[in-house]
């Protein structure tokens, strides 16, 4: 499969996913990563990847808020 600008960008951000400081393998920011890689195969699969990626970010942005403080 040829990469595209999409499949690109979310490689890049993939990337930046970090881990809790207090827990070493989050399953929030591991789960966020598996998600982010997968590749569509069609439109309609993208855009239910893009709806996956969103709750599970949500999911990642409140364990990391709350494994910070």
């Amino acid at each position: 499969m040829i990469p595209t600008v999409v499949t690109k960008i979310r490689w890049l951000k993939m990337t930046q996913i970090m881990n809790c400081s207090k827990n070493y393998n989050c399953k929030c920011a591991d789960d966020l990563r598996k998600i982010m890689l997968k590749i569509p195969i069609s439109k309609k699969d993208e855009f239910l990847i893009d709806l996956e990626i969103e709750k599970k970010e949500k999911k990642y942005t409140n364990c990391f808020q709350k494994n910070l403080s």
